[in-house]
Order: structure tokens, then C-alpha cells, then sequence
């Protein structure tokens, strides 16, 4: 699939089915989102493969990590929605779990500031989703209040001052999912200026 082609019929697809990537498609997904615009070239992408019982077990961590957070803002837990953050990984066969990892220096010898390296590794789950799309494969990316979890970031052996960027849930879309999200026509009405000095 040409890269303009892939960037329009990129689609946030809820629910994905199986299959889900190959081994070799996941390589290919992951060595473009490692191929990401990086200043400093600190590679601070790091990857997490969740499939099968691993997005089990790690929905599991995703809800202790909810629990925890009801107790520390003292509101009461809803176990309807601690059985959703358990069980929502298997809204695809295959998630990936990308973050910055805070890398200091770098080739240039400056400092990158730390929102620079969030946004390499926003690039790079950019990267993968096209790279995913290229492939046939339909995709969503995920945030919320996990990402920023301390217990989420320890069980992937990550620091506080790291910073977890996304979920990316990998598989196939159904027939209906896949009409139901035609490719985009950009719009770029609001969005342009030309700048030239006054």
C-alpha cells in the first residue's frame, strides 16, 4: 500500500479479531516504529508485546493499578469498571504497550528535554499504526488514566519519570467495522497559514 494511501484509510478501530499480526509483521510494525524522527537519536521507544495469557495476566495489573487509585483518591470502587480495566486487552489479539523511556544526553551531548523524547515515541506509534495498516491490519491506539499509573509503569520495569504513550491494539477489522470507517478525506479548512513577515 503507498504511504499516502495508508495514512488516509488509517482508522481507530475498536474491536479488533484475529489474526492478528505474524511474528514477521509484528517485526516489520515495530522496525518502522523504531524508524521514528528521534532528536539526539536516544531511542527512548521501548516496546511491549502483550498476546495471549500475557494480556490476561497484565489486565490483572491494569486493574489493581485502578483499585489503587480509587484508595488514594478516596472514591469508591466501581466493579464494573474494575472489570473492564481487567479484561480490556482483549478488545484485539495483539497490544502493544509503547513508552519513553527517559534517555539523558545523546549524540549532540545536549540535554533533550523529556517532551521531546514523549513526542519520538508519539512518532513511533504513528509509524507503527501506518506500518500496521500498510500490512491490512486494523489498529487503535489507547491512552488514559493507566498510562499514567506508577504501578502500571513498575510491573514494565519502567521509572515514575518515564512515560507510558500509548496501547496500541493490533488485529484484524470485521467487514462491518471496516465500512463503517471509510478512508478519511483531509480537511484542511482552519488549519493553514501562510506566514510572512509584516
Amino acid at each position: 500500500m503507498d504511504t499516502l494511501d495508508a495514512i488516509a484509510a488509517r482508522r481507530s478501530i475498536g474491536r479488533l479479531v484475529e489474526p492478528g499480526p505474524t511474528p514477521a509483521h509484528l517485526r516489520s510494525i515495530l522496525e518502522a516504529a523504531a524508524c521514528a524522527p528521534d532528536h539526539g537519536e536516544l531511542r527512548p521507544f521501548r516496546f511491549t508485546v502483550l498476546e495471549g495469557v500475557a494480556k490476561e495476566c497484565f489486565g490483572h495489573v491494569l486493574e489493581e493499578a485502578y483499585r489503587a487509585r480509587c484508595e488514594i483518591e478516596g472514591v469508591a470502587v466501581e466493579e464494573a469498571k474494575a472489570t473492564k480495566d481487567r479484561t480490556k486487552l482483549g478488545r484485539a489479539p495483539t497490544v502493544v504497550i509503547v513508552a519513553a523511556a527517559r534517555q539523558e544526553g545523546g549524540s549532540s551531548k545536549m540535554q533533550i528535554p523529556m517532551i521531546e523524547q514523549v513526542a519520538a515515541t508519539a512518532a513511533a506509534c504513528q509509524n507503527a499504526l501506518l506500518a500496521a495498516t500498510a500490512l491490512g491490519y486494523g489498529s487503535m491506539w489507547r491512552t488514559g488514566d493507566c498510562c499514567y499509573d506508577e504501578p502500571v509503569k513498575a510491573a514494565l520495569g519502567l521509572s515514575e519519570r518515564d512515560a507510558i504513550v500509548g496501547f496500541l491494539y493490533l488485529g484484524s477489522a470485521t467487514p462491518e467495522a471496516a465500512a463503517a470507517k471509510p478512508p478519511k478525506v483531509a480537511d484542511l479548512e482552519g488549519l493553514v497559514t501562510h506566514w510572512s513577515p509584516s
